[in-house]
């Protein structure tokens, strides 16, 4: 059996601070530290009331299907380099819902998490293994994940999980319109609102998690990434065109990859 969550168009890490929807997640160490808890719980527990069992499977990302596109601008986009540093993340058992006032940051109980930040070419042939995730059997309803930045409760500013050297996103490659190419090297961080908050949270998800689960991957659109930029409208600069701090260009490659559905996930069970 395969299961599969679309991302909706909500951005936790928008919140104001000091608004009643902001709840902490307490970071990625805390859940590990909950799941280890739980196990104990579950252990102490009748087993046939809770029906739940510690699991562990494998993470991964699927290649880039449009690494060439045309853009609703008529822009033939290609890519020549596309890199993302994904994690950490959890899997919840909270169903979001706009009624509740804390639903969009609230988790319930954590079925999973990978508590890691892995950069994966998106160009690659293949699917990459990027770790392994550790959860609970029982339902999946919604997902919270960063970009490579993390930012656990108490900490003045977020913390880089990721390798040396990398950001949250790069895209490189051109676009070509009626006789003219621009050439571009996009490089954007995508760091949380604030203390306690997933870059990305509250989005439904639905994955049946049994003993018999073995991979969750992970897919990405490039189109959906970059369908808030206007090359139309970009500033006359030097090629290849680059990302400023604080600059439009860079606020709607934040929103591309914060918003919409530019992640899916599959989950996949044992032949």
């Amino acid at each position: 059996m395969i299961q599969t969550s679309m991302m909706m168009e909500t951005d936790g890490g928008n919140l104001p601070s000091g608004s009643p929807w902001r709840r902490p997640h307490q970071g990625a160490g805390f859940h590990r530290l909950m799941i280890a808890f739980s196990l104990i719980l579950l252990t102490s527990c009748d087993q046939g009331t809770t029906g739940q069992t510690l699991i562990e499977y494998e993470i991964a990302g699927a290649p880039l299907a449009d690494g060439t596109f045309t853009d609703a601008s008529g822009w033939e986009i290609t890519l020549t380099r596309a890199w993302l540093t994904f994690g950490p993340l959890v899997f919840c058992s909270h169903q979001p819902t706009f009624l509740k006032s804390d639903s969009l940051t609230d988790c319930g109980q954590v079925m999973g998490e990978f508590g890691q930040a892995v950069t994966w070419d998106l160009l690659a042939g293949a699917d990459a293994v990027l770790g392994r995730l550790t959860g609970f059997t029982g339902q999946v309803h919604s997902v919270q994940y960063d970009f490579g930045w993390n930012w656990p409760s108490g900490q003045a500013a977020p913390l880089w999980k990721g390798e040396a050297g990398a950001v949250s996103l790069v895209l490189e490659g051109r676009a070509e319109k009626a006789g003219i190419t621009h050439t571009f090297e996009f490089a954007l961080d995508a760091r949380p609102r604030g203390a306690a908050l997933y870059t990305v949270a509250g989005l439904p998800a639905d994955g049946d998690q049994s003993t018999d689960t073995a991979r969750v991957t992970l897919s990405v659109s490039s189109q959906k990434m970059l369908r808030y930029v206007d090359f139309d409208l970009l500033p006359e600069q030097a090629e290849p065109l680059t990302v400023t701090p604080g600059s439009a260009l860079e606020n709607q490659l934040r929103l591309g990859l914060t918003t919409g559905t530019p992640v899916s996930f599959v989950w996949s069970q044992k032949p």
